[in-house]
């Protein structure tokens, strides 16, 4: 099965957070609800600076310059540590997780002990409280890989603090693709 490599960090791999969280029993969407819930995986994206004192006009332009020449999937932060500065080898980025939240916590993890989060990058009419998020990866796969996949033997697994996803048969088939501690099931059918 497919298993994405979600996570582009700069300097630092992030720690896988969270404990691990068994398959529940609940109804998930189906592929056809699921990709209403979802943003298209090449829509457009909204880049948000959160202004911090530490950054100064030069890193400002910086982040805009990333911005044009190299654009992250969603969802995705960048921490930096403010006595270092932006260039310095510890900000780190995390893109392509399946919520902000998870984004933010993996960027700090990688960026360490001060660190602040300053970037954050998301679809474009994003809100909070999706019932169902998935990175930019897993949004394709679904469109994609999960939809050739026999409509009744079917299931999509995701890992929230990973970025990770797996596709399978089944619910179990998915969460084993998947390969992170804390991967559970998020689409059947």
């Amino acid at each position: 099965m497919q298993q994405g490599t979600a996570r582009q960090v700069w300097s630092a791999l992030a720690l896988a957070l969270g404990l691990a969280a068994p398959a529940a029993a609940q109804e998930l969407p189906g592929l056809r609800e699921a990709r209403d819930l979802v943003f298209a995986e090449r829509g457009a994206i909204a880049w948000e600076v959160i202004p911090h004192e530490s950054l100064t006009p030069e890193d400002l332009a910086t982040l805009d310059q990333i911005n044009r020449i190299q654009p992250q999937p969603y969802y995705a932060a960048m921490a930096i540590h403010p006595g270092s500065g932006l260039a310095s080898d510890r900000s780190a980025l995390a893109a392509n997780y399946h919520d902000e939240d998870n984004a933010r916590a993996a960027a700090l993890a990688a960026c360490g002990e001060g660190c602040v989060v300053v970037l954050v990058i998301r679809p474009e009419g994003w809100q909070p409280g999706r019932p169902l998020q998935l990175s930019a990866e897993a949004t394709a796969a679904l469109r994609g890989d999960y939809r050739a996949l026999p409509r009744r033997a079917r299931a999509m697994a995701i890992s929230p603090s990973t970025g990770q996803w797996g596709i399978g048969a089944d619910r179990e088939a998915a969460v084993a693709a998947c390969g992170a501690p804390d991967c559970r099931a998020v689409v059947e059918g």
